[in-house]
């Protein structure tokens, strides 16, 4: 049977990308040192989910249209 393992949801941004990772730890030890990790990269906002086995699906949709100079004046 398998143990329970955390996972950890954040996500990390910048001007030229978006970054949503989920890690597995196998124990509160793991988790702690991934938190304090992101404490230091100024990480502040995450999720923590605790489960046997989990199951994701990611939907994405983005539209991104070239804008015509004269809509930004």
């Amino acid at each position: 049977m398998a143990s329970d393992r955390f996972f950890l949801i954040y996500q990390e941004a910048s001007d030229e990308e978006c970054l949503l990772t989920i890690q597995p730890y196998k124990n509160q030890q793991e988790l702690a040192e991934a938190i304090n990790q992101l404490s230091a990269k100024q990480v502040e906002e995450y999720t923590i989910i605790k489960g046997k086995k989990m199951k994701a699906t990611l939907k994405l949709a983005v539209d991104l249209t070239e804008a015509d100079d004269a809509e930004e004046e």
